[in-house]
């Protein structure tokens, strides 16, 4: 069970990326997804994030990050949800070059907008509300060019 759950998570928090190459002119679209499931607590999370970014110089890349998410958590006395859709556009920056290097780090910031809604029950009284506004996260990461065209990356981000 341990290693089922090693394997998910290592898969939500990688992201596959297509046409990786970092030279002006490339392109490069991904996204990366999370499901969790914790039915001890009955708590749940879903999030779905694509992505599409153009090289604009030789290791600089523009784009924008979008997705949506929705969460779940449920007791005796007290229920949550939350369900978000946001668009953050960002930069990308890669060290390295593609002809001496398989394994590229690269730095990355986001910052855009989210719109989310709530709903939150406890001890009978139900509330709703919005959680919209800014969303911004910064990082670095590595990927690991296994092709002309292709690649996976590592992120950790803030």
């Amino acid at each position: 069970m341990k290693r089922l759950a090693l394997s998910f998570c290592l898969i939500g928090f990688s992201a596959v990326t297509l046409f990786a190459q970092t030279g002006k002119g490339w392109r490069e679209v991904g996204g990366m997804g999370r499901l969790d499931l914790n039915y001890k607590n009955k708590a749940y999370n879903f999030d779905l994030t694509p992505e599409m970014y153009w090289f604009t110089g030789d290791h600089l890349a523009l784009g924008t990050d979008f997705g949506g998410g929705f969460a779940a958590l449920k007791d005796s006395s007290f229920s949550s949800s939350n369900v978000y859709f946001y668009v953050a556009p960002g930069l990308r920056y890669f060290f390295g070059t593609p002809d001496k290097n398989k394994w590229r780090p690269y730095l990355f910031g986001n910052g855009g907008y989210q719109f989310g809604a709530t709903h939150t029950k406890f001890n009978g009284t139900s509330t709703n509300g919005t959680n919209n506004g800014f969303r911004g996260y910064a990082g670095t990461g590595v990927a690991w060019f296994f092709s002309d065209h292709a690649a996976f990356d590592i992120r950790m981000r803030i």
